[in-house]
């Protein structure tokens, strides 16, 4: 079994969001997420399996008392013999595949931005700055935290600059990158023609007003379980898989892209960190009978 307890090494941005989106085409299945509340902490286990990778278990929390707020392991095994072959940072892989699946998202919805907002700086908000730098390396990047010195550090830190929420709400692309439990993008305020991502996590967060729903028309979800999970999701949404192989979503005046997880993700991630380890000859061999 490989041990891999630092994944950041084995990352390109653009790599990464191409294992995700070569996903989609794959042989996948995997199964509803069931949660466990406690007090103000959430747990769920999510389980996904893939042709040529084998079997994911990821473990993730949101705890909000804790840094960083969400916390996971990834186990996978192999689907024949059942042998695990790695455990993985499952913070770390969280993080990057959320943002290289939004960068999916944004590419499959032909977001082409000036100006990228984002709303947050925690760990989920720095991976996208990371990979939408990739993606849109023209693009100036806002960051607005509620913490003003937060915000000010990552920008430093990541060649963005700090700004208001207005400021924010005002991006031909807006990321909401939080744990609120109040909508932070008011859907009156954004542009016509702007595009939202929102990867705020399954209740009781929320992210988005009713009006961002209403002028969305249709969204973007990233697991066909989303609406069951989140009250970020209107009337009408198509899954992105099948958005991605042809399926219609027609947008109204914004684009909304929305993010719960996938355990897809997890897999996909999984298989590419793994094969980059290997090639790279990064991480422990640990001997599991």
């Amino acid at each position: 079994m490989l041990l891999l307890p630092n994944i950041d090494p084995l990352v390109e941005p653009s790599e990464a969001v191409e294992a995700i989106r070569q996903a989609f085409f794959k042989e996948a299945k995997f199964l509803p997420r069931q949660a466990l509340t406690v007090g103000d902490v959430w747990f769920a286990p999510m389980v996904g399996y893939m042709a040529e990778v084998g079997i994911a278990v990821k473990l993730v929390g949101i705890y909000p008392r804790a840094a960083p707020k969400v916390k996971a392991v990834v186990l996978v095994f192999d689907q024949v013999t059942g042998s695990p072959i790695a455990l993985i940072n499952g913070t770390q892989l969280t993080a990057w595949r959320t943002a290289a699946a939004s960068g999916v998202a944004a590419v499959a919805m032909g977001v082409e931005p000036r100006e990228v907002g984002v709303i947050g700086a925690g760990v989920q908000a720095e991976h996208h700055v990371k990979v939408f730098k990739r993606l849109y390396p023209s693009a100036r990047f806002k960051i607005y935290d509620l913490y003003t010195e937060k915000a000010e550090a990552v920008a430093k830190k990541l060649g963005a600059s700090s700004a208001s929420l207005d400021e924010v709400l005002k991006s031909d692309l807006v990321i909401a990158a939080t744990t609120s439990t109040s909508p932070v993008v008011r859907g009156r305020e954004l542009r016509a023609g702007s595009a939202v991502i929102s990867i705020g996590a399954p209740r009781p967060v929320r992210e988005l007003d009713d009006e961002v729903k209403r002028r969305a028309g249709c969204m973007l979800v990233d697991n066909p379980h989303a609406v069951e999970e989140t009250d970020d999701v209107g009337d009408r949404w198509v899954y992105i898989g099948d958005y991605l192989k042809g399926s219609s979503c027609k947008f109204g005046e914004i684009k909304v892209y929305k993010s719960v997880g996938n355990p897809l993700y997890d897999a996909a991630f999984a298989h590419y960190v793994v094969e980059k380890a290997k090639s790279m000859r990064i991480g422990v061999e640990v001997r599991w009978d």
